[in-house]
């Protein structure tokens, strides 16, 4: 009875220490320390190992990890483990893993021929057991433990053992797969701040050349230097028309590159919202106009003035009227409307247009995107997300209810805490 209870308990203590191993891993998947360290405490207490470390191959290079012993075997091994190469040679158990790719148990190092005498005076063990921690079939590292007398580990203790070994595998694993994340993510956020470094760059270096051309045109067109005839009128027309167009895609292009490198900033103030908004709509009355679209404004009393980035939040209203006017047929119209709702200041502008797909209705705020309906329209896909990064900036959120050949309505918030909103 006593014995079965033993059993019993021995089994107990396995199970605990293997679920114990899994919480932590679970607990510390990118923290490699304290899972080693709980793994190789875990697998010398219940093997009766008076000592224990882990050893990673690394650059080809062993890496003592972790150790539980006596604080003189931590030195010692650590010594003997400083740039210590992968030896892949019979004189040494993780020598004979790397080798052979499978546990090895030496029961007396001191009988053995092949074992090198400076590690035999290590600690002067005589029973060492090396259990490997696979990757992708190859030895990414061996667990070791260490008996100061002859006494070899048994087949239930080395199954223990290679449950440990396996779990210490994944934490390795998970460490490296979460580092070269890691790694991965500087580099694209270094590649971004570059690419947005360039755009800025570039685009500085294009609006010098191109005010100039859309000033001369202006000279032109106002007939300063002389008398044009219709063509030329036309002609001229053409030019400051596609200036200002391309002007307004660097002016976004330059916006969006300080927002991604984090050099855009707010700058608040006290402003009328039904002067920006009625602003807003008049840069869009002269095409909604030709179109023969209506265009409505609603401003709840209380919102008349609020505080905020007055140039942005102009900014990101003319986008959306610009947007909702673009894929509004002829005789449609387009609504504005100001109110408060749940403690935020809400802007919606609804149109009677063409609607967007659900499956579309995210990808429009990204970058250089349209809708599959907008492919062949003119717009440089950044209007939206521009909107999108203002709002962001302010603290609030903007998105969009649609539906398919009925309309859609564009709907963003800034907090009433960021816009203050006042009455005038």
């Amino acid at each position: 009875m006593t014995r079965q209870r033993a059993r019993l308990t021995e089994s107990l203590e396995r199970q605990t220490a293997i679920g114990e191993g899994l919480k932590t891993i679970g607990r510390s998947t990118f923290d490699l320390k304290p899972v080693l360290e709980s793994v190789i405490g875990s697998a010398a207490r219940l093997c009766g190992a008076d000592n224990g470390s882990i050893v990673q191959a690394e650059r080809g290079l062993w890496r003592m990890v972790a150790f539980v012993g006596p604080p003189a075997d931590t030195e010692t091994l650590e010594r003997a483990y400083a740039n210590r190469t992968l030896d892949r040679t019979r004189g040494s158990v993780t020598g004979r893993v790397l080798l052979e790719k499978r546990t090895v148990q030496i029961a007396d190092v001191t009988s053995d021929p092949e074992y090198e005498p400076a590690y035999r005076m290590l600690m002067h063990v005589r029973t060492v057991l090396g259990v490997p921690l696979m990757r992708e079939g190859e030895v990414a590292g061996v667990i070791l433990l260490r008996r100061t007398r002859v006494a070899p580990f048994d087949e239930k203790q080395i199954q223990l053992v290679e449950t440990f070994a396996n779990q210490a595998a994944i934490a390795i694993e998970n460490a490296r797969l979460f580092n070269q994340i890691q790694e991965k993510s500087r580099e694209l956020e270094l590649a971004s701040r570059h690419k947005s470094e360039f755009l800025a760059n570039m685009s500085h270096e294009l609006r010098t050349p191109l005010n100039a051309i859309n000033g001369f045109s202006e000279v032109l067109q106002e007939q300063m230097a002389g008398p044009l005839n219709d063509r030329q009128v036309e002609y001229v027309s053409d030019i400051l028309e596609s200036g200002k167009l391309l002007l307004s895609l660097i002016n976004d292009i330059l916006d969006l590159s300080k927002v991604e490198a984090g050099r855009m900033e707010l700058e608040p103030s006290e402003f009328s919202l039904f002067d920006v908004l009625t602003n807003a709509l008049t840069l869009v009355r002269e095409r909604a106009a030709r179109q023969h679209i209506s265009l409505g404004l609603e401003l709840q009393p209380g919102l008349e003035r609020i505080t905020a980035d007055e140039r942005k939040v102009k900014q990101i209203v003319v986008n959306l009227l610009s947007n909702a006017v673009k894929f509004t047929p002829d005789g449609g119209r387009v609504d504005v409307v100001g109110a408060r709702r749940d403690g935020a200041l809400e802007v919606s502008v609804h149109d009677t247009g063409i609607g967007i797909a659900p499956d579309e209705r995210e990808r429009i705020f990204e970058e250089f995107q349209q809708a599959a309906s907008a492919r062949g329209r003119e717009g440089t896909g950044l209007g939206l997300t521009l909107a999108k990064r203002f709002v962001e900036l302010h603290g609030g959120k903007i998105w969009v209810e649609s539906e398919v050949g009925k309309g859609s309505t564009f709907r963003f918030t800034l907090p009433i805490a960021a816009s203050a909103a006042v009455t005038a």
